[in-house]
C-alpha cells in the first residue's frame, strides 16, 4: 500500500511538470523570496517560524507562498485550523527546491572563491596615485599580503562593463550615477614653497611678497570655473598688487608641487596631497589662509561591486588611512 502511494504521488508530481512545462513557465523568471518564504514555511510548517528566520512578518511569508502557489498553479499546503502541512505536490517538491538551493549556493561560493582569488584593480587619479597611495602601500602589503593589488593611473572615465576594474578613485563632487560612492576626503589649496624660500632676499611674510616670487601654475582643474586659482586665492588674501597670471604653469597638481619642492616658486598646492612633503619640511605653508576646492576624493565602484570582499576590504583601509 505504501509503495502505491508513492508512485501515485510520483505520478501527480510528473504530471504537474509535465503542465509547468507546456504552459511555458519553465522559461519564466522564478520568484526566488518566494521560494525562499515557502522553504522555510515548508521546513517548520509555521508561518511565524518562517518569518523569524527571514525577518519579515507571518503575513509576508503567507502573501509570498500564495503567490508562488499562483505562479506554479498547485496548492503547496494544506491549511488546518491548527497549523499547516504539506500538499501531496508540496512533500514532493521539497527536498528538489531544497536541493536546488544547495547548487545555487555551491556556485555563488565558488564565485565568491574565484572572486577572492583574482587581482583586486583600482583605477586611481595619478596625483592621488603618486602623493597619497603609493606611499601608504608599503602598509596595505604588510596588512593584507593574500591581496593582488593592481593600480592603473589614468584620469580617463571608467566603463566598468568594458574595462576591467573593480573600483576607482576620482576628484569630484560626489556625484556618480548608478555607482557606489564613498567620500575619502575633501580637498583644499594654500600657498606652499620649499623652506630654502624664506632664507632667500625677499620674504614671504605676508601675501603681498609673492610678488617676489614665481607663482607655480596648476591647470589640472582649468575645467571647473569654481576651482580656486591664484587668481582667487591673491584675491581672498587682499593681495591685488601681485599679478597672478605670471609663472609657469603644470597640467598636473603633483608636477607643481614638485616645482616647489626644487625651489622653482610658491605653488597654490593641494593640502591632503601634500601632507607628506608638509610633514617631512619639504615644503611649508607660509600662509594661514587655505581656500576650500569644493571636490573631494571619491572611492567609487559598481553597486554590484560594492558588497565584494576584496572592495570591502580596500574601501575600509583607504577610510582608516585617511581616519
Amino acid at each position: 500500500m505504501c509503495a502505491f502511494l508513492a508512485l501515485d504521488k510520483r505520478h501527480v508530481l510528473v504530471l504537474w511538470l509535465r503542465k509547468f512545462k507546456s504552459s511555458k513557465m519553465a522559461r519564466r523568471l522564478y520568484p526566488l523570496n518566494a521560494l525562499r518564504a515557502f522553504e522555510a514555511a515548508a521546513r517548520h510548517l509555521s508561518f511565524v517560524k518562517a518569518a523569524d528566520e527571514l525577518h519579515v512578518t507571518p503575513a509576508a511569508i503567507s502573501h509570498q507562498v500564495k503567490s508562488l502557489e499562483a505562479f506554479l498553479g498547485v496548492p503547496l499546503f494544506r491549511r488546518l485550523p491548527r497549523g499547516l502541512l504539506l500538499s501531496d505536490v508540496g512533500q514532493l517538491f521539497l527536498p528538489e527546491l531544497r536541493e536546488g538551493f544547495r547548487h545555487l549556493d555551491r556556485a555563488v561560493e565558488r564565485l565568491r572563491d574565484a572572486d577572492r582569488q583574482s587581482p583586486l584593480t583600482i583605477s586611481v587619479a595619478p596625483a592621488f596615485a603618486s602623493k597619497w597611495l603609493v606611499p601608504r602601500l608599503e602598509r596595505f602589503g604588510a596588512a593584507y599580503p593574500d591581496v593582488d593589488l593592481r593600480i592603473s593611473a589614468g584620469l580617463a572615465a571608467i566603463d566598468f562593463q568594458r574595462d576591467t576594474f573593480d573600483a576607482a578613485i576620482r576628484l569630484g563632487r560626489g556625484r556618480y550615477p548608478g555607482l557606489d560612492a564613498t567620500k575619502l576626503f575633501d580637498e583644499w589649496v594654500t600657498p606652499m614653497c620649499s623652506p630654502r624660500l624664506l632664507e632667500a632676499d625677499a620674504p614671504l611674510a605676508m601675501a603681498g611678497d609673492l610678488r617676489h616670487h614665481a607663482l607655480l601654475h596648476d591647470q589640472s582643474l582649468d575645467f571647473d570655473p569654481a576651482a580656486p586659482t591664484w587668481r582667487t586665492w591673491l584675491k581672498a588674501a587682499g593681495a591685488d598688487d601681485v599679478d597672478p597670471a605670471r609663472g609657469p604653469h603644470f597640467s598636473h597638481p603633483d608636477h607643481a608641487l614638485q616645482a616647489a619642492i626644487d625651489g622653482a616658486g610658491v605653488a597654490l598646492g593641494w593640502r591632503t596631497l601634500a601632507a607628506a612633503d608638509l610633514a617631512a619640511g619639504r615644503l611649508i605653508a607660509p600662509f594661514d589662509l587655505a581656500l576650500a576646492m569644493g571636490l573631494g576624493f571619491y572611492l567609487v565602484c559598481p553597486e554590484a561591486h560594492a558588497d565584494r570582499p576584496k572592495v570591502t576590504l580596500f574601501q575600509q583601509w583607504l577610510l582608516e588611512e585617511v581616519g
